[in-house]
């Protein structure tokens, strides 16, 4: 949608350090993180570097954890449940690891 009306708005210093510090975090433009909250009451921060390594972690260990359950069907679960105790557990780290990085944030 075309975007046809402009407002000025004036801001405490305050208030222009706010903006500026929710569109540094949120990788967005002053223009849309007032839009965002225009529209949304709030905005969503951007995810971080390293919350975005461990979500690629954790998507390695979903590729294991099928691997397992293949091999499970093949040979029965007594031959790797081992290995499946071991990949839950590397699998909590990971979602405990992802969820202390998100409330830092």
């Amino acid at each position: 949608m075309k975007k046809a009306k402009t407002i000025s708005l004036r801001l405490t210093e305050q208030e222009n350090y706010w903006l500026k510090a929710l569109a540094r975090q949120s990788g967005r433009s002053q223009s849309e993180v007032i839009r965002s909250l225009i529209k949304n009451g709030y905005v969503k921060e951007r995810i971080s570097r390293e919350t975005f390594i461990l979500l690629r972690n954790l998507m390695s260990e979903a590729t294991n954890l099928n691997q397992l359950a293949r091999q499970a069907n093949a040979y029965g679960f007594g031959m790797i449940a081992d290995d499946c105790r071991s990949l839950a557990a590397r699998i909590s780290q990971i979602v405990k690891q992802i969820k202390d990085d998100r409330k830092d944030n």
